[in-house]
């Protein structure tokens, strides 16, 4: 009979087990739970990183192609240096170009447009102006509050200047992305 008391009392926990497995499981708990959220900022935040990196690279894509076959640049975007400065920088810039720009005609004009890259509530667009009337497409969302610079330095040839291209995430805390790329004017030369 001795012995069955024996068994009987060690057939259970001890405290200092319970403790213990509840230590352990909590920990557990705990790191899934850190992991969790984790993954649950970052993908969103990457997300939109992404998302703005693809719209800042399709607009300087698109600004390389038009502008190769720009014939005439407006005057308001035309770069002019006072002799205290060393730089022009402008937040928009309009040119004429080909209307096709995979059918480039360099001596037909008549079926050239108008394009400017401009700031338009908060959206970076593109605003294509025709006899046809004019069009607008959204560059860069205007939920990244996206900036725009064109720079022309002295020093550079006259058909090339760089283009800044700013975006802000929506994310806490906010990510800045920036990018810069020189462009050039390939293929005409441009009128003033």
């Amino acid at each position: 009979m001795i012995k069955k008391s024996n068994i009987l009392r060690r057939a259970g926990f001890t405290l200092m087990e319970i403790i213990l497995a509840i230590v352990l499981i909590s920990s557990v708990v705990m790191m899934v739970n850190s992991i969790y959220i984790f993954f649950a900022r970052q993908i969103p935040s990457n997300k939109e990183r992404y998302d703005m990196l693809s719209q800042i690279d399709y607009t300087l894509d698109d600004m390389r192609l038009r502008l190769v076959s720009a014939s005439q640049v407006d005057k308001g975007s035309l770069f002019y240096l006072s002799p205290s400065s060393f730089s022009d920088i402008k937040q928009n810039f309009k040119f004429f170009g080909e209307k096709d720009i995979y059918k480039i005609t360099p001596n037909d004009t008549t079926d050239n447009v108008w394009y400017e890259y401009r700031i338009e509530r908060n959206n970076l667009i593109l605003e294509t102006t025709s006899a046809d009337g004019s069009t607008k497409e959204i560059l860069v969302n205007g939920k990244y509050k996206p900036q725009v610079t064109f720079e022309w330095y002295a020093g550079y040839e006259p058909n090339f200047f760089t283009v800044t291209i700013t975006a802000q995430s929506t994310t806490n805390p906010p990510v800045k992305l920036s990018k810069t790329e020189g462009i050039h004017f390939w293929f005409v030369d441009v009128k003033q």
